[in-house]
């Protein structure tokens, strides 16, 4: 073996490639969701999230008491945010958009969808409280704030202030997403929209 070649060698042991911090975090973070789409999450373990993520047991162990919060951690990573959905001031167009992003965070991250009804078949709900708290939930509150807000400028009545019509639109999502798949069309929002939350909100 020539002095390069020995060099090279080293430079190729897991020791070099080791990563630290919010490095390995985001390898590990990557590492389960794609596990999830190949393997679902019945077979995905902790030791096949380590072997994909280049890294030992023990560094997931560190940071996650094991499987549960491990998907769970990876969810709230990859699941997107109504909070940060754009307001154009129009209420209509507003109400779509958040609605548009809980159907995107199943249809975009149809895993997630589909761990969480794994987990509740099995009488469990981390992960679905994952899902009502980073999505549902302020998808809820948005249209809710929303509803409030056109109240007060006249555009709706009062009955757009009854907290059970923010509930409607994403109750419509999941129900379609648990009968019927997780592809939503646009038309379906417009049709929630249109012809029930606003309706109702007059």
């Amino acid at each position: 073996m020539t002095p390069n070649s020995a060099t090279d060698n080293v430079a190729h042991t897991p020791a070099a490639r080791r990563r630290r911090g919010d490095v390995l975090v985001r390898a590990i973070l990557r590492a389960v969701i794609e596990q999830l789409e190949t393997l679902g999450y019945a077979k995905l373990s902790v030791e096949g999230v380590a072997a994909a993520a280049g890294t030992g047991k023990a560094a997931l162990y560190r940071r996650w008491s094991g499987k549960e919060e491990l998907v769970a951690a990876a969810l709230a990573e990859v699941l997107p945010s109504p909070a940060e959905v754009p307001r154009t001031g129009d209420t209509r167009t507003d109400l779509i958009a958040l609605l548009a992003c809980m159907r995107d965070s199943f249809s975009q991250h149809g895993t997630a969808f589909q761990v969480v009804k794994a987990e509740a078949e099995a009488g469990e709900a981390l992960l679905a409280g994952v899902v009502q708290q980073r999505v549902v939930q302020p998808c809820t509150e948005g249209i809710g704030a929303l509803l409030a807000e056109a109240a007060t400028r006249g555009e709706l009545g009062a009955r757009a202030t009854q907290p059970l019509l923010a509930n409607v639109g994403p109750a419509m999502l999941i129900y379609h997403t648990l009968t019927r798949g997780i592809d939503i069309a646009d038309d379906y929002l417009d049709h929630i929209v249109d012809d029930l939350i606003l309706p109702a909100a007059r």
